[in-house]
């Protein structure tokens, strides 16, 4: 049985190894704690989490081995997740950087100062083309826009036009 997000978000915060009340479990996984005492009893009945009474009023909450098995599990399966993003973004960028290109003879400046910005960038480099010119601007320009790819044509008409990433990668329904 899959659980929630929710669910482990409270499993993360218990393998912190510290007690924990319920209203600090609570805010830091940033949920009611109506529903932090409902997801610790679902828990615990799963098998996920047991609890050990300290004293009359503290109650520390340990993680099973299922319950670390779940947490990496969880936590493996978002890093794939993560990485497949990655690289679906990076072939996204690498197709439009070649479809950029082939119009005629082009520069790229990306702008921007994020881990977009960087990803752009990666893409640009790992085409191994060389005539791909590229600069990078990380200066800070007034505009709260992460990634800007300016695609400059150095032809007998100079034109230029400003593309935003994040937009771009929207429209390809890379995000959801």
């Amino acid at each position: 049985m899959q659980i929630s997000e929710k669910e482990f978000a409270i499993i993360r915060e218990i393998s912190n190894n510290q007690i924990h009340d319920q209203r600090s479990l609570a805010g830091k996984a940033g949920i009611s704690l109506g529903l932090t005492n409902l997801i610790i009893k679902r828990l615990i009945t799963r098998g996920y989490v047991k609890s050990k009474l300290l004293n009359r009023k503290k109650i520390q909450y340990i993680l099973t081995p299922k319950g670390f098995s779940e947490k990496a599990s969880k936590s493996y399966n978002f890093a794939l997740k993560a990485v497949d993003n990655f690289k679906i973004m990076k072939q996204k960028l690498q197709e439009l950087i070649l479809k950029e290109n082939m119009n005629s003879e082009v520069e790229f400046i990306i702008s921007g100062n994020s881990e977009i910005t960087d990803i752009v960038e990666l893409a640009i480099r790992s085409l191994n083309n060389s005539t791909i010119k590229y600069s990078r601007n990380t200066g800070n320009d007034s505009s709260s826009n992460p990634a800007v790819i300016e695609v400059i044509s150095s032809g007998n008409n100079m034109v230029s036009k400003k593309i935003d990433v994040l937009e771009y990668l929207s429209a390809s329904k890379l995000f959801y």
